[in-house]
Protein backbone atom coordinates (compact mmCIF):
# COMPACT_ATOMS: atom_id res chain seq x y z
CA UNK A 1 0.00 0.00 0.00
CA UNK A 2 1.81 3.20 -0.58
CA UNK A 3 2.50 5.73 2.21
CA UNK A 4 0.07 8.54 2.66
CA UNK A 5 1.47 12.01 4.02
CA UNK A 6 -0.50 14.18 5.78
CA UNK A 7 0.41 17.57 6.48
CA UNK A 8 -1.11 19.64 9.57
CA UNK A 9 -0.25 22.89 11.43
CA UNK A 10 -1.41 24.31 14.64
CA UNK A 11 -1.61 23.49 18.10
CA UNK A 12 -4.00 23.41 21.41
CA UNK A 13 -5.10 26.74 22.21
CA UNK A 14 -4.18 27.08 26.13
CA UNK A 15 -2.00 24.72 28.25
CA UNK A 16 -3.19 20.96 28.16
CA UNK A 17 -1.94 17.65 28.95
CA UNK A 18 1.56 18.29 28.30
CA UNK A 19 1.35 21.06 31.52
CA UNK A 20 2.45 24.46 31.94
CA UNK A 21 4.64 25.14 29.06
CA UNK A 22 2.77 26.80 26.58
CA UNK A 23 0.51 24.33 23.80
CA UNK A 24 -0.66 27.09 22.13
CA UNK A 25 -2.55 27.40 18.78
CA UNK A 26 -0.07 29.74 16.39
CA UNK A 27 -2.00 32.86 16.13
CA UNK A 28 -3.59 32.76 19.60
CA UNK A 29 -3.83 35.56 21.63
CA UNK A 30 -4.40 39.60 21.30
CA UNK A 31 -3.24 41.42 18.31
CA UNK A 32 -0.09 43.73 19.48
CA UNK A 33 0.58 46.55 17.58
CA UNK A 34 4.70 47.45 17.97
CA UNK A 35 6.51 50.36 17.09
CA UNK A 36 10.34 50.84 16.11
CA UNK A 37 10.71 54.44 18.03
CA UNK A 38 6.97 55.16 19.50
CA UNK A 39 5.71 54.73 22.72
CA UNK A 40 7.54 52.19 25.09
CA UNK A 41 5.62 49.28 26.55
CA UNK A 42 7.34 48.03 30.08
CA UNK A 43 9.88 49.80 29.23
CA UNK A 44 11.15 48.58 25.92
CA UNK A 45 10.30 49.75 21.94
CA UNK A 46 9.99 46.70 19.65
CA UNK A 47 10.99 46.46 16.31
CA UNK A 48 7.78 46.37 14.20
CA UNK A 49 9.15 44.26 11.61
CA UNK A 50 9.98 41.60 14.58
CA UNK A 51 6.23 40.87 14.60
CA UNK A 52 5.27 40.97 10.79
CA UNK A 53 8.39 38.01 10.56
CA UNK A 54 7.14 35.82 13.22
CA UNK A 55 3.76 36.23 11.67
CA UNK A 56 5.30 34.91 8.54
CA UNK A 57 7.22 31.90 10.48
CA UNK A 58 3.84 31.17 11.70
CA UNK A 59 2.27 30.96 8.34
CA UNK A 60 3.21 27.39 6.39
CA UNK A 61 2.97 28.82 3.15
CA UNK A 62 6.04 31.54 3.99
CA UNK A 63 9.96 30.01 3.65
CA UNK A 64 11.21 32.17 6.65
CA UNK A 65 11.79 29.64 9.51
CA UNK A 66 13.83 31.52 12.06
CA UNK A 67 14.39 35.44 13.52
CA UNK A 68 16.98 36.50 16.01
CA UNK A 69 16.42 40.26 17.36
CA UNK A 70 18.61 42.06 19.81
CA UNK A 71 18.85 45.20 21.87
CA UNK A 72 19.97 48.85 20.34
CA UNK A 73 23.18 49.88 21.27
CA UNK A 74 20.79 52.03 24.36
CA UNK A 75 18.94 49.49 25.50
CA UNK A 76 15.63 50.96 24.90
CA UNK A 77 14.44 49.00 21.47
CA UNK A 78 14.22 45.49 20.51
CA UNK A 79 15.46 45.49 17.00
CA UNK A 80 15.48 42.75 13.83
CA UNK A 81 19.36 41.58 13.57
CA UNK A 82 18.37 38.96 11.33
CA UNK A 83 15.60 36.25 9.60
CA UNK A 84 15.94 33.55 7.42
CA UNK A 85 15.31 30.02 5.83
CA UNK A 86 16.92 26.89 7.12
CA UNK A 87 17.19 24.88 10.04
CA UNK A 88 18.09 25.07 13.64
CA UNK A 89 22.00 25.69 12.48
CA UNK A 90 21.02 28.41 10.91
CA UNK A 91 19.43 30.10 13.64
CA UNK A 92 22.90 29.19 16.31
CA UNK A 93 24.93 30.87 14.15
CA UNK A 94 22.98 34.04 14.06
CA UNK A 95 22.91 34.18 17.94
CA UNK A 96 26.59 36.24 18.79
CA UNK A 97 27.52 37.95 22.26
CA UNK A 98 24.78 40.55 22.67
CA UNK A 99 21.79 39.50 24.94
CA UNK A 100 18.47 38.43 22.28
CA UNK A 101 15.34 37.38 21.96
CA UNK A 102 14.73 34.46 18.94
CA UNK A 103 12.36 32.17 17.82
CA UNK A 104 12.39 29.09 15.04
CA UNK A 105 10.43 26.88 13.41
CA UNK A 106 10.65 22.65 13.86
CA UNK A 107 8.38 19.91 12.73
CA UNK A 108 7.31 17.27 14.27
CA UNK A 109 7.10 13.97 12.55
CA UNK A 110 4.55 11.06 13.67
CA UNK A 111 5.44 8.05 11.01
CA UNK A 112 3.04 4.83 11.64
CA UNK A 113 2.47 2.26 9.65
CA UNK A 114 1.52 3.70 6.07
CA UNK A 115 0.81 7.22 7.31
CA UNK A 116 3.49 10.15 7.94
CA UNK A 117 2.07 12.77 9.52
CA UNK A 118 3.86 16.47 9.90
CA UNK A 119 2.98 19.36 12.60
CA UNK A 120 4.45 22.38 12.92
CA UNK A 121 5.81 23.24 16.20
CA UNK A 122 7.24 27.08 17.27
CA UNK A 123 10.06 27.08 19.97
CA UNK A 124 10.70 30.64 21.49
CA UNK A 125 14.17 30.98 23.17
CA UNK A 126 15.30 34.29 25.50
CA UNK A 127 19.42 34.44 25.07
CA UNK A 128 21.27 35.53 27.77
CA UNK A 129 25.16 34.66 27.04
CA UNK A 130 27.32 35.42 30.10
CA UNK A 131 29.06 38.24 28.68
CA UNK A 132 26.54 40.17 28.40
CA UNK A 133 25.78 43.35 30.76
CA UNK A 134 24.43 42.35 34.36
CA UNK A 135 21.98 45.40 34.08
CA UNK A 136 20.14 44.78 30.90
CA UNK A 137 19.91 40.80 31.84
CA UNK A 138 18.14 42.18 34.95
CA UNK A 139 16.01 44.02 32.41
CA UNK A 140 15.49 41.15 30.23
CA UNK A 141 12.93 39.50 32.16
CA UNK A 142 9.98 42.70 32.51
CA UNK A 143 9.97 42.78 28.66
CA UNK A 144 9.46 38.93 27.98
CA UNK A 145 5.83 39.31 28.74
CA UNK A 146 5.98 41.83 25.78
CA UNK A 147 7.75 39.51 23.38
CA UNK A 148 5.48 36.87 24.37
CA UNK A 149 2.52 38.49 23.50
CA UNK A 150 3.92 39.55 20.01
CA UNK A 151 5.43 36.26 19.31
CA UNK A 152 2.55 34.22 20.10
CA UNK A 153 1.78 30.55 19.48
CA UNK A 154 4.91 29.16 20.21
CA UNK A 155 4.62 25.12 21.98
CA UNK A 156 7.94 25.47 23.88
CA UNK A 157 9.67 28.46 25.80
CA UNK A 158 13.55 28.21 26.85
CA UNK A 159 16.23 30.26 28.06
CA UNK A 160 19.91 29.84 27.31
CA UNK A 161 23.28 31.68 28.33
CA UNK A 162 24.96 29.50 25.73
CA UNK A 163 24.32 28.67 22.11
CA UNK A 164 25.35 24.81 22.52
CA UNK A 165 22.70 24.27 25.11
CA UNK A 166 20.56 24.17 22.20
CA UNK A 167 20.93 20.39 21.21
CA UNK A 168 18.39 18.46 19.11
CA UNK A 169 18.29 16.22 21.73
CA UNK A 170 17.42 18.41 24.90
CA UNK A 171 14.68 20.32 22.18
CA UNK A 172 13.24 16.58 21.39
CA UNK A 173 13.02 16.19 25.32
CA UNK A 174 11.43 19.32 26.25
CA UNK A 175 9.20 19.12 23.01
CA UNK A 176 7.83 15.44 24.13
CA UNK A 177 7.10 16.81 27.56
CA UNK A 178 5.34 19.55 25.97
CA UNK A 179 3.07 17.34 24.04
CA UNK A 180 0.01 15.45 24.87
CA UNK A 181 -0.82 12.06 25.00
CA UNK A 182 0.10 11.23 20.87
CA UNK A 183 3.36 12.11 20.65
CA UNK A 184 5.36 12.27 17.68
CA UNK A 185 8.23 9.61 16.88
CA UNK A 186 10.66 12.64 15.06
CA UNK A 187 11.51 16.00 14.50
CA UNK A 188 12.99 17.64 12.03
CA UNK A 189 15.03 20.32 12.77
CA UNK A 190 17.00 20.63 9.94
CA UNK A 191 14.69 20.28 6.16
CA UNK A 192 14.30 16.62 5.49
CA UNK A 193 16.47 15.61 8.43
CA UNK A 194 14.13 13.32 11.12
CA UNK A 195 15.84 13.20 14.70
CA UNK A 196 14.63 10.26 16.55
CA UNK A 197 12.45 10.83 19.29
CA UNK A 198 11.86 7.02 20.27
CA UNK A 199 13.83 7.38 23.52
CA UNK A 200 11.88 9.89 24.73
CA UNK A 201 8.35 8.89 23.94
CA UNK A 202 7.19 9.02 27.23
CA UNK A 203 8.08 12.49 27.69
Amino acid sequence: MAESIVQTSGGITGAGAGGGLGLNAPGAGPKVQSFAGGPATKGVNIDATLESTWQDILNESHETTWFVAEYSEDGKTVEMKNSGTGGLAAFKENLGDALAWGGFKCIAVDNRENTTSKRSKFVFVQYMPQAGPAMRKAKMGSHKGTLKSICTGAHLDIMIDNVEEITEDDLVKRLQAATGAHKPNGYEFEPGVVTSAEGFLNG
